[in-house]
């Protein structure tokens, strides 16, 4: 569940007529880390990356976020610096709303602001849930969860399975299932000798979505 779908289409209209439209071009850095958070989005379009550095110097990448999702709340509301960077994965649309802007439509809308806390709330529930899920799992098992989340939420049937339309590289597979670079690209070795999916230039296509989350899972 994102922002937009919570919202009514009166509330909507709120953030529109408050914001004002952008678009960023593939590869975009949007907001970087460390930044004063003046300033919040919502993509209504395309998909981007979160991004944070990690203790030992790489870029890790957070979470995927997409149409209707809010982005740089958090800073906004409690006024800090941009925890993470965000980079624009395709052609991304969205309203960009000042500090002012964006909280004058949270506090004139009560279920406005209700919504956005049980956006952050469940964003750190998951997050609380992943980091408990990955202390038990090995690399290999928390790739194919992730591969098999990706192909649930943003992938398009196919005639040998479902194609994942996002363009991600495995350094951000990496970033994403807590891992090595290294890791990944064993991994994806081992998932494609099973026949689970096959691999190109940041295209990736699933053929069992169902046997791949159980070998995530640890099921035969």
């Amino acid at each position: 569940m994102n922002l937009w779908e919570m919202l009514t289409e009166a509330q909507r209209a709120r953030f529109r007529a408050a914001g004002q439209p952008r678009h960023y071009p593939p590869g975009t850095v949007i907001m970087c880390e460390g930044d004063p958070g003046g300033w919040a989005l919502v993509v209504t379009s395309g998909h981007v990356k979160v991004v944070a550095v990690t203790p030992g110097g790489y870029d890790a990448v957070l979470a995927v976020r997409g149409p209707g999702d809010v982005l740089g709340e958090m800073a906004v509301v409690d006024g800090s610096r941009r925890s993470a960077s965000v980079i624009a994965i395709d052609e991304v649309a969205a309203l960009w709303l000042s500090a002012k802007a964006f909280l004058g439509v949270v506090d004139d809308e009560p279920a406005v602001s209700a919504a956005l806390v049980r956006i952050i709330t469940a964003r750190l529930r998951y997050a609380n849930n992943r980091r408990s899920e990955f202390s038990d799992s090995t690399s290999a098992q928390r790739l194919a969860v992730l591969i098999a989340e990706l192909a649930t939420s943003y992938g398009v049937p196919h005639e040998n399975g479902t194609l994942i339309t996002l363009r991600l590289s495995q350094q951000d597979l990496a970033g994403l299932a807590a891992t090595s670079r290294e890791a990944v690209a064993r991994a994806l070795r081992s998932l494609r000798d099973e026949g689970l999916v096959t691999t190109g230039r940041r295209r990736l296509l699933v053929r069992d979505v169902g046997a791949l989350r159980a070998q995530g899972r640890g099921q035969p």
